[in-house]
């Protein structure tokens, strides 16, 4: 994905739970920050995955900036933003 000047803007994945509400909290914290940063976002539920289920179990929301763990639990939008800038 490339953002305005050409540059590629990471791409945001964010891990939950359907039973978790600090999840449904920071998808709806983070979607306009991805936004603004031209960054899509993409959802997905560890439990549909065995092995994300493993690794992240409880701890969960997490955001993952070009796969890389960026946050957990709880995300500073300046951070996020930046970070989106490359």
């Amino acid at each position: 994905m490339t953002g305005d000047g050409g540059a590629a803007v990471p791409g945001v994945t964010l891990l939950v739970r359907r039973t978790c509400g600090s999840c449904e909290r920071v998808r709806a914290q983070i979607t306009p920050v991805c936004a603004a940063a031209g960054a899509g976002l993409r959802v997905v539920d560890v439990d549909g995955d065995p092995a994300l289920a493993v690794e992240f179990g409880d701890r969960v929301p997490v955001v993952l900036v070009d796969d890389e763990e960026f946050a957990c639990w709880e995300v500073d939008d300046d951070e996020l933003a930046a970070a989106l800038r490359g």
